[in-house]
């Protein structure tokens, strides 16, 4: 066994111990043999020497390194897609590091040999046989109760917005007659969420200056958060599950603007809502959210396909299930009910977006809602996005620079501005 300098490296040498990165996650496993890819990866991740054991063999191998320990530390073709080599994803996780998101705060050991073999094992030894008959989606979104139906308001503001004869000081009547809701919408006019260069005074002007639609899914991103009580707070903090939600509306909607997407705050509000589903769980069905939580935690497999074992349905599911009983557009379903999904067939450029603000979201440390690893990062979503690798660092600083501030801004409690 000997110290070798990455430079030095070549294919067919065989790795002597767990080789880790700066956030303490195994990358590569001892008893790894090094092939050219696993090279690339080693060298994106800093790594500048690991020790090998054995001589170069005469034929050195020309084979991908053996399949349990490609792509996350698991089957090459795994479900979650996690290649550690991916540019998308190494840059993601380097701009953790650069920003200084500390080990702890990371929510996942996303390269763990233990996760990988767990999530790759059979669904019948990953999964403990449930103690409670499935449930549908519309059935746990149906059991939400009042939270079936969004605040009247809400529906007052998008008729006003939707009639054609309505002009800015209709609508700034139909607000006035809220004052809560008011004030949380020049909290956020005057906030660095907009960066308006004056003071906004009135609803007037904050109807005249945001703009009617926008103006609907903000108004609709204040009327969600002030929805959800009572959730225990063993089960999820509400400071973190709205922290991760608004960062995932931010990032939703810095990629948007990237792209040049008309409409930017409806990815924002897409963001806002894409956890949905966990609170309506937490708060009807505490003990299977629980028993999904822990089954999560134990065997590291992927929140959603836990609750799929346990509960019947998963949170993307509910929260589609729920946004539907709101009657909201089916851009908000589909981004909550794809956030995490998989394969070709999962994404739209729409939902794309939100399952990658997601994903850098958790990466960076901003929160959760209860997910404690790393959810799978789809390369498909990423190349229908079709960003350029550089601009990542652009979004996570944009994040960085707002999360503070929406949090004072659409959380804070009280009737003044």
């Amino acid at each position: 066994m000997r110290s070798v300098k990455v430079r030095d490296l070549e294919p067919g040498q065989t790795v002597a111990g767990d080789v880790s990165n700066l956030h303490g996650q195994v990358i590569m496993p001892a008893g790894t043999v090094i092939a050219p890819r696993l090279l690339a990866i080693l060298k994106a991740w800093g790594i500048a020497e690991i020790t090998v054991e054995g001589n170069l063999p005469e034929s050195p191998p020309t084979t991908a390194a053996p399949s349990d320990v490609t792509a996350a530390g698991g089957p090459e073709e795994h479900r979650d897609g996690n290649d550690p080599s991916h540019p998308a994803l190494v840059e993601i996780m380097n701009l953790a590091s650069r920003l200084k998101v500390k080990p702890a705060d990371l929510p996942a050991k996303l390269f763990s040999p233990a996760a990988a073999r767990a999530a790759s094992q059979s669904p019948a030894t990953v999964h403990p046989r449930p103690t409670w008959p499935p449930l549908s989606a519309e059935f746990v979104a149906q059991r939400a109760g009042t939270l079936a139906s969004l605040p009247t308001i809400q529906f007052k503001v998008e008729r006003a917005i939707n009639h054609p004869a309505s002009s800015a000081a209709d609508i700034a009547a139909v607000l006035s007659s809220d004052q809560a809701l008011c004030a949380r919408l020049l909290r956020i006019a005057n906030s660095a969420f907009y960066g308006f260069p004056r003071h906004v005074e009135g609803i007037g002007e904050a109807v005249r200056i945001i703009g009617t639609r926008q103006l609907h899914d903000l108004v609709l991103a204040t009327v969600v958060l002030a929805q959800f009580r009572g959730v225990d707070p063993s089960l999820v903090s509400m400071k973190s599950f709205w922290q991760h939600s608004l960062a995932c509306g931010l990032a939703s909607r810095a990629i948007a603007s990237l792209r040049r997407e008309s409409n930017t705050e409806r990815f924002f509000v897409a963001g806002l809502l894409h956890d949905i589903g966990s609170l309506v769980l937490y708060q009807q069905f505490a003990d299977r959210a629980q028993a999904a939580l822990q089954h999560h935690h134990n065997t590291k497999v992927a929140l959603d396909e836990s609750e799929r074992a346990i509960i019947g349905c998963d949170h993307g599911a509910v929260g589609a299930a729920l946004i539907a009983a709101w009657k909201l557009p089916q851009f908000f379903r589909d981004a909550a009910a794809k956030h995490h999904g998989q394969g070709p067939q999962s994404h739209t450029p729409g939902t794309a977006i939100v399952h990658l603000a997601d994903f850098m979201a958790m990466a960076l440390g901003l929160g959760s809602n209860g997910e404690e690893h790393l959810p799978p990062f789809n390369s498909t979503a990423w190349n229908l996005i079709g960003l350029e690798v550089s601009a990542l660092g652009r979004v996570a600083d944009q994040v960085l620079e707002q999360i503070a501030d929406a949090e004072r801004s659409f959380l804070a409690e009280g009737s003044g501005p």
